[in-house]
């Protein structure tokens, strides 16, 4: 046996790969240390049986008996006694590795300004917000809502350290990352005729009463553009860029306005306001993350962060 390098790791013996449990090994130590199951199994919290199954893997993977059963308890076998010091200095660096990486989660410290759109902030930043007290206590966010042009002006001006804006493809004059593409939907009241199938042609919003965000926001930008090419007006009746206002208009007949599924989701699950996916064309947008030049290692522990929240949120429908 060589090394054991992980929870589940492997070692090779002779030219075979063994696959080490590190919680079998540190009962394999303690009940070495008190000589009897039961009282290794009170000291764990555990029962003499699911010792004993422990102790079975852990010789299986040994190739041999580790203890000799007799009336008082247990004691080593002979390959117990040649394994024991090298299984203790195993899980002592191991114990050193714990210690070393939880004082470096500990000295990570800092400010971490982001800019985000509002949709993002339940299923992003309300996971990282609780993420980091627990991993990173040393690690300060702050966190403002904005437009797209707001966050890219933010940027601009150095008031963030990381943003998350929507992008056209190709518009952007940063070393974007596009981390989700969804689809939009036209938004309407419910129990009106124009949204309660599953999708609509985007010529059906020909002259029909919009509210959009302001330009330069990117989807309206890729909206006004779509329309020229379709040859339709869009006739915008309200400037808004907040989404909570689009919908609440939205909700009380005011208009129709264009928004992701997961800005949506509860409301129409709620029938609050009802939804259909635009297609013909489908209108995809992107939300990039942008980190400014030279981030501090916080800012780059948290961008990273927010990537794997991305990944594990429901929010790419």
């Amino acid at each position: 046996m060589k090394t054991i390098m992980s929870e589940n790791s492997t070692a090779k013996t002779g030219d075979s790969p063994v696959n080490w449990d590190i919680k079998s090994l540190r009962i394999f130590i303690l009940v070495a240390r008190v000589g009897n199951l039961t009282k290794a199994g009170v000291e764990l919290g555990m029962s003499q049986s699911a010792i004993s199954r422990y102790l079975s893997n852990l010789e299986k993977r040994a190739g041999g008996y580790l203890f000799q059963r007799h009336g008082r308890g247990v004691s080593l076998s002979e390959l117990g006694q040649r394994i024991y010091p090298l299984v203790e200095k195993i899980l002592e660096d191991l114990g050193e590795l714990s210690e070393i990486v939880r004082e470096e989660a500990e000295r990570l410290s800092g400010l971490v300004r982001i800019g985000t759109l509002p949709s993002l902030s339940r299923d992003i930043f309300v996971p990282l917000f609780f993420l980091m007290q627990k991993e990173f206590p040393g690690v300060r966010l702050k966190i403002q809502e904005g437009s797209g042009g707001q966050i890219d002006n933010w940027l601009l001006t150095q008031q963030i350290d990381i943003g998350l804006p929507y992008r056209n493809n190709n518009e952007s004059q940063y070393a974007d990352e596009s981390i989700i593409q969804m689809q939009s939907y036209l938004v309407g009241p419910v129990g009106d005729r124009l949204t309660r199938g599953a999708t609509v042609a985007f010529k059906k919003m020909h002259q029909i009463p919009l509210i959009l965000p302001s330009k330069p926001s990117a989807v309206r930008m890729k909206l006004d553009e779509l329309a020229r090419r379709e040859k339709i007006h869009l006739n915008v009746v309200l400037d808004a860029d907040s989404g909570l206002m689009q919908k609440c208009i939205s909700e009380q007949q005011g208009g129709y306005t264009v928004l992701p599924w997961h800005a949506i989701k509860e409301e129409v699950e709620n029938r609050q306001i009802q939804a259909t996916r635009i297609v013909e064309p489908e209108i995809s947008r992107n939300i990039s993350i942008v980190v400014n030049n030279n981030p501090s290692k916080a800012t780059r522990t948290v961008s990273r962060i927010i990537r794997s929240l991305f990944d594990k949120s429901r929010i790419h429908q």
